[in-house]
């Protein structure tokens, strides 16, 4: 309970949106999403200047619910005079480095199955990242079973020496399922060897044009997650995913899919990327078929290279009636772009908060060549193979990389109202404008705080004054 006589001053980090008399407010750098009303404000501002809360009952005739009060000092939208919010984050994350080194955040595992693929998609990241590192040119195109499962085998003794039961593994590409004898062997060879110790997860990332009743009744029986994109109705998908011929490649994909559904395995969700090729063909409409086929999911990202120059708001329109249409439907709309919403329910002080599992050192990555990294889009190589079980040591890329994305340690990022949320967006973004020069960041962070708005503004819209803590004040 918060002493009354306690000198208290409103947090400079406070951030609000507002419909119609009521609004959202949360700290940029811990969080914490209220919605309160306008008296909550008013007793808020009350405190521009440092004041005790004391003064607050002599000036006012009514009073604020102490269980209030304690809420809005807990999530320190009132602080002590004394308290430095941003030193007590700099102290948070410096006790959080202990984690990095000794390998207790590594929980994910991704192959990198085939540097090849059959597709030649005009926004692939990686293959368009690929081009402006010597990935693209490592003779090791297909990972063997021998790297794979001595990868496995490494990957689980770090899980092992933190007392963690539960893997997850993903096969990634280029196209992985170029290289389906490898993933069905190492399928086998884990369910052999590791059934009794570790609850393992796996799940792909495929086109599905290579799709066969074999593979889907395969990946059905060890029950991988399928991950799989199309990026729209025919005429949007064919415009930006093609064969490289260039050929549309719709009808590859939906046959996949088909075959999927008659082992008994259908996908729940697709993946979607927009581009300034298939912007305008992309609508409801896709929602439409998504729940004809008995999915749940859409997931629609903007090309986070390209960074699309389509004017933002009209990119924010497009992407929340989709949103707010497939809700209506029971359709989830995520992206990228949600991100620095949904994590403002964590708090940095309470939890790593990034803006994903890769910088966070969650997860990593390994190609055909041996070689790790953060993730499988990334060109910035972070350790090796033949070191995996020391890669994270002090000092070392994947330390860098961690220590660098920490909350509060990104300079561009200080100020920003979801600075504690965002963590400076997308790495590849970052990688790619460094490698080519371009300057497309700034775009970027306006766009992950200007959609943040909306969706916080879509929250007003469905929540009730009622649910609110502050009431009372």
């Amino acid at each position: 309970m918060v002493d009354n006589d306690n000198v208290l001053v409103r947090s400079a980090f406070i951030q609000q949106i507002e419909n119609d008399g009521v609004f959202v407010i949360w700290h940029s750098l811990f969080g914490y999403p209220k919605i309160v009303s306008s008296a909550t404000l008013e007793f808020l501002n009350y405190f521009l200047e440092p004041k005790t809360l004391l003064s607050w009952y002599d000036t006012h005739e009514t009073n604020a619910g102490q269980e209030a009060i304690d809420e809005l000092v807990r999530c320190y939208f009132l602080k002590p005079k004394t308290l430095d919010e941003r030193k007590l984050l700099v102290e948070t994350m410096q006790r959080r480095k202990i984690d990095i080194t000794n390998g207790s955040l590594v929980e994910y595992l991704e192959l990198i199955m085939c540097e090849s693929c059959n597709f030649r998609c005009t926004y692939c990241i990686h293959f368009n990242n690929l081009e402006i590192s010597d990935r693209i040119n490592s003779p090791k195109k297909f990972m063997s079973f021998h790297l794979a499962k001595k990868t496995v085998d490494k990957y689980l003794d770090i899980l092992k020496i933190h007392n963690k039961h539960v893997a997850e593994i993903n096969f990634g590409g280029g196209e992985p399922l170029l290289n389906w004898q490898v993933i069905k062997q190492i399928i086998e060879y884990c369910d052999e060897a590791y059934s009794g110790t570790f609850d393992i997860h796996f799940s792909i990332n495929t086109n599905a044009s290579l799709m066969t009743k074999e593979i889907a009744e395969t990946l059905k029986q060890y029950n991988v997650d399928i991950a799989s994109s199309l990026d729209g109705l025919q005429k949007g998908n064919d415009s930006v995913r093609m064969t490289k011929s260039g050929r549309g490649t719709y009808g590859e994909i939906t046959d996949g899919f088909q075959t999927l559904k008659r082992v008994g395995y259908p996908l729940n969700g697709i993946a979607v990327t927009i581009t300034e090729n298939n912007f305008h063909e992309l609508n409801e409409s896709l929602i439409d078929w998504a729940v004809t086929h008995g999915m749940t999911n859409v997931r629609i990202d903007i090309d986070v290279i390209g960074m699309v120059s389509i004017p933002i708001y009209e990119i924010i329109s497009k992407l929340m009636n989709m949103r707010r249409y497939g809700k209506r439907l029971g359709v989830d709309v995520p992206g990228f772009w949600s991100r620095p919403a949904e994590n403002l329910s964590d708090s940095p002080l309470d939890k790593r908060v990034t803006f994903c599992g890769a910088i966070e050192g969650n997860s990593i990555c390994v190609a055909p060549s041996g070689k790790i990294y953060s993730c499988g889009y990334s060109v910035d190589q972070i350790g090796d193979i033949a070191t995996i079980q020391s890669f994270y040591s002090f000092g070392s890329p994947y330390y860098k990389l961690v220590e660098d994305h920490l909350t509060g340690v990104m300079e561009m990022c200080k100020g920003c109202m979801i600075e504690g949320h965002c963590g400076g967006g997308c790495k590849i973004t970052h990688e790619f404008a460094k490698a080519t020069g371009t300057t497309k960041i700034e775009r970027m962070c306006n766009f992950y705080r200007d959609i943040t708005k909306e969706i916080l503004k879509d929250q007003l819209l469905e929540a009730s004054i009622e649910v609110t803590l502050p009431q009372s004040i």
